[in-house]
């Protein structure tokens, strides 16, 4: 099955040997732990710009609606103008609140894409190059050259570690997202 990000697609392709040198001693997977911090950012990106066209679509009918509720109040007058001023006005401002949280949510989900992203990128470069390194010992153990083992064990650890570190990265940078567990409009009882 492909992966989602082109670089750790790319680099898994080259992770081929050492995965086979891998399964032949019962190392860890180096194609398994990649895929622990696959991704996808340009659809995290292509959200993100949808959510923006929301918000576009909310402001656009707070504004409408406004223009519908100045042109009711001109023809009202007295107590009833007065109470759909106020529940115009608390309209209003969901509107607003909405539209708000629409963009922001927006500007995160492009700096998610980007950081997963440049995450993906290092992490599949890493991986490449401890790949590379190892490669010889790599072919020597798929050859039967059993003195290569602790090498490909070792890559295989290495890969493992580095991609480990790229998912705790992840959960580390992305504590901004906390405040996206509360509700912009709040339910009333």
């Amino acid at each position: 099955m492909p992966f989602l990000h082109p670089a750790l697609d790319n680099a898994a392709a080259g992770l081929a040997s050492l995965g086979a040198a891998a399964a032949a001693i019962g190392a860890p997977d180096p194609v398994a732990a990649l895929r622990q911090i696959d991704c996808s950012p340009q659809t995290i990106r292509e959200s993100a710009r949808t959510l923006s066209g929301g918000r576009d679509v909310l402001v656009m009918a707070r504004l409408e609606f406004e223009r519908g509720a100045h042109s009711a109040e001109r023809k009202w007058g007295g107590e009833p103008a007065a109470h759909f001023r106020g529940s115009a006005d608390e309209l209003d401002a969901h509107y607003r609140q909405a539209a708000e949280a629409a963009a922001r949510t927006a500007s995160v989900g492009l700096d998610l894409a980007d950081l997963l992203d440049r995450l993906a990128d290092q992490t599949a470069a890493r991986v490449m190059l401890i790949a590379e390194g190892v490669s010889p010992a790599a072919v020597a153990l798929l050859a039967g050259d059993r003195s290569a083992e602790p090498a490909v064990r070792e890559a295989c650890g290495t890969i493992a570690e580095a991609v480990t570190r790229g998912v705790a990265t992840i959960g580390e940078a992305t504590t901004f997202l906390d405040a996206f567990g509360t509700p912009v409009l709040q339910e009333e009882n």
